[in-house]
């Protein structure tokens, strides 16, 4: 499938105001989503970045997540969650979404999509993507979902470029499940991972064309747990806990 890491989205309330602790990753505007009711703001680290999501719109949410399509998309979790902060799913890009369809049907794992997206930035232009849900209804943890930007990939990386933390760069994060194997097998067939550690707490998975690794651990709630990034001007590593989700930041 070709797939890499593209963002990660974690749900901030009150997101207008929220600055992470010594301003340690900064953060720039995004826009609206007003298909969703939903505003972002944005962290670009060396090798993803992070959505920071708010919802300014409630009913417009709580309306689209009653939809076929509602029910799957990135911020329906918010709803699910009754609005705990946290890290809700993650988004891989991918070049050719429609490809990606047709092997998940090949596969008869449903989809919704591909759902035609946009946003409008801080200047009033609009940025379009497309979207690719998986519609299982026996999912543990919110699955991934895939994205396809409107610019090719190295056109938008050479925009993006300026605004990178490059001393940041994503290495693992951590899932939690009720049900570990069955998660494992379902991320195995959806995504083609690869197993590359297993022992009797977790499961470590990743991509064939990422590095980054996904730790499945025994759980006793069904969540995103931690995000684990490199710092490379950190001298020991270090932890902290922001608005529902575990930040670990390695030095080595």
């Amino acid at each position: 499938m070709n797939l890499k890491l593209d963002h990660m989205i974690h749900y901030i309330n009150q997101l207008q105001t929220f600055k992470y602790p010594g301003e340690l990753l900064r953060i720039y505007d995004g826009g609206k989503h007003e298909k969703l009711g939903t505003f972002n703001r944005l962290v670009y680290l060396d090798n993803a970045y992070i959505e920071l999501l708010d919802v300014y719109n409630a009913e417009i949410l709580r309306k689209i997540t009653k939809s076929e399509e509602g029910r799957v998309s990135f911020p329906s979790k918010i709803i699910q969650d009754n609005f705990a902060q946290g890290l809700k799913t993650v988004a891989f890009q991918t070049d050719d979404l429609d490809l990606v369809k047709q092997q998940l049907i090949a596969k008869d794992v449903d989809v919704v999509g591909p759902v035609n997206m946009h946003r409008v930035d801080e200047k009033g232009n609009k940025i379009h993507w497309r979207l690719l849900y998986i519609a299982d209804p026996d999912y543990r943890v919110k699955p991934p979902f895939f994205i396809q930007w409107e610019e090719p990939l190295a056109v938008r990386n050479k925009k993006l470029a300026p605004f990178q933390q490059q001393e940041f760069t994503v290495k693992q994060i951590r899932i939690d499940s009720t049900e570990r194997a069955v998660t494992v097998q379902k991320w195995q067939t959806w995504f083609d991972m690869e197993i590359i550690d297993d022992t009797e707490t977790y499961t470590s998975l990743k991509l064939p064309n990422d590095t980054i690794v996904y730790e499945i651990y025994d759980g006793q709630v069904s969540k995103y747990h931690t995000v684990i990034l490199k710092d490379e001007k950190a001298t020991s590593s270090y932890s902290l806990i922001i608005r529902g989700i575990r930040y670990r930041f390695d030095a080595d």
